[in-house]
């Protein structure tokens, strides 16, 4: 039974291609059917002919026109494809640039943390500077502190004498200090 079976679908095979391909033939107009009826015959012995339909000239053209716009369509496919090449190349570049930049932030944002430190540390360094400068001031004779005093600015001379605990000295630094001076700093002491 196996047999009959493969022997059947071999025979209706044989059979139905060649009638499937001229079907196909005449379904995409490679095919026609031309009927030429003879002059001394009777129009019902007509004589069926079936004839291979040439390529025509418009047929070529079009052709070479597709091909023409195929060889574009190419050109222009390789052409995105290096555009696509080169804006990828630029993205990874970009990239590379975002990340040096995050670097450098992380870097700035490090140093700015540490100079906020430091400049929080100042009023803390000076105070304790100014303190050390008041005893040593405070321990001098009036006359020769005065005379230091008199060159240093007005700012850092009113600092000192804020810090200097004894009212009595300090009173007589002050006197001994010019007059303008002396003007000065007892509008910048607090």
């Amino acid at each position: 039974m196996r047999f009959k079976e493969i022997l059947l679908i071999i025979v209706v095979t044989l059979v139905a291609f060649p009638i499937l391909y001229v079907v196909m033939l005449f379904a995409t107009g490679s095919l026609s059917l031309v009927y030429k009826f003879k002059e001394n015959d009777k129009p019902t012995d007509a004589v069926v002919k079936v004839e291979e339909i040439r390529h025509t000239a418009r047929r070529d053209s079009m052709a070479d026109a597709n091909s023409k716009i195929f060889e574009a369509l190419q050109k222009e496919r390789a052409d995105l494809k290096r555009e696509q090449e080169r804006l990828a190349e630029q993205y990874s570049r970009l990239e590379m640039l975002q990340a040096d930049i995050d670097k450098g932030r992380e870097s700035l944002v490090s140093e700015r943390g540490q100079l906020e430190k430091k400049l929080a540390d100042i009023p803390a360094v000076e105070d304790a500077r100014y303190k050390k400068l008041a005893r040593i001031y405070q321990a001098m004779k009036p006359g020769e502190a005065a005379a230091i005093l008199e060159t240093i600015p007005d700012n850092q001379v009113a600092a000192i004498l804020d810090k200097i605990s004894d009212n009595k000295q300090k009173g007589k630094i002050l006197s001994l200090l010019t007059k303008e001076k002396a003007v000065r700093i007892n509008k910048l002491i607090k």
